[in-house]
């Protein structure tokens, strides 16, 4: 019977299609429903930079004409200023759309500064289209960073090398990135080559003089549903004979650039999977690295 209904359906809708293949009628379309919108939902570009550019597309079928406003609010906590952080450029705060453009941009330029601030950021919304309709991206949150923060010297792209226990000698890369809150506080991804997940980033403090960077072990290096914790932890000496409980110590030196290297002379770390909730029992590492890991920022 199941076999039967589906040749059935498929008959059926063969006639349907020889049917309306056999009409000359074609189905009208109209500019109704055309709509403008954002094409992201957020940006960002450093002070120091030139700026951003921000696309509003219009789409319609036939290529109506309308406009749109954009409003600019600034962020409650840390609120951005037009004429201090950024310029509009753009010759008013209302976009036409036309059949031969139909995407008109915004124009933010940056102002640079010589002192730290932190990032601040403003929200740029649409509004009062004339003609065509709001889409439902409407609102884009823009952050201006600030290329004077204190750790700016280390943060970015790494090229790292170091000894893995089990594989050898090894290269990789990590990222490290500011936190928005402490600026003495980083945030570093693959750590542990082949024991990091970019969506469990761990934590290193810089000291006051910047020369060390303390990372605390037992950080969460990644998440699996086969684990309760896959976890930082470190070794230290020469032959890796005394367990680390607190921190992994970083040593922070810089080339002739100024760019950060940071070495790991005295620490073995990696990532160890725990098989219970109270981290008593181990099914293993993913990866191991011996003493001497150094990371070097990529230029």
């Amino acid at each position: 019977m199941k076999l039967l209904n589906k040749i059935t359906f498929g008959l059926v809708a063969l006639a349907a299609m020889a049917f309306s293949s056999c009409s000359n009628d074609l189905p009208e379309f109209n500019d109704s429903d055309a709509f403008v919108a954002l094409r992201s939902s957020s940006v960002s570009f450093a002070e120091n930079s030139e700026g951003t550019e921000i696309d509003v597309l219009l789409t319609s079928l036939n290529g109506i004409e309308g406009s749109v406003d954009f409003e600019i609010v600034p962020d409650s906590l840390a609120p951005a200023v037009e004429g201090k952080h950024y310029t509009i450029l753009n010759d008013s705060k209302t976009l036409k759309f036309t059949k031969a453009a139909p995407t008109q941009t915004i124009k933010i330029k940056a102002i640079d500064n010589d002192t730290y601030g932190g990032d601040v950021r403003f929200t740029i919304n649409l509004v009062n289209a004339q003609g065509v309709k709001l889409g439902a991206d409407k609102t884009v949150s823009v952050t201006i960073e600030d290329d004077e923060h204190p750790l700016a010297f280390m943060l970015g792209t790494f090229n790292a090398k170091g000894n893995s226990y089990f594989n050898g000698e090894s290269e990789w890369q990590i990222r490290i990135t500011k936190d928005d809150s402490d600026v003495s506080k980083v945030w570093i991804y693959n750590f542990v080559l082949g024991g990091s997940s970019s969506s469990s980033p761990i934590y290193g403090t810089v000291s006051d003089a910047k020369d060390e960077i303390r990372i605390p072990v037992k950080q969460t290096l990644a998440v699996s549903s086969s684990y309760p914790h896959i976890w930082l932890e470190a070794y230290k000496g020469e032959e890796g004979e005394e367990d680390v409980n607190d921190f992994i110590v970083g040593v922070i030196t810089t080339d002739d650039d100024g760019d950060a290297i940071i070495s790991f002379p005295d620490y073995w770390f990696g990532s160890l999977v725990y098989t219970d909730d109270a981290a008593t029992s181990t099914a293993g590492w993913y990866n191991l690295f011996t003493n001497g890991v150094v990371l070097k920022k990529s230029k």
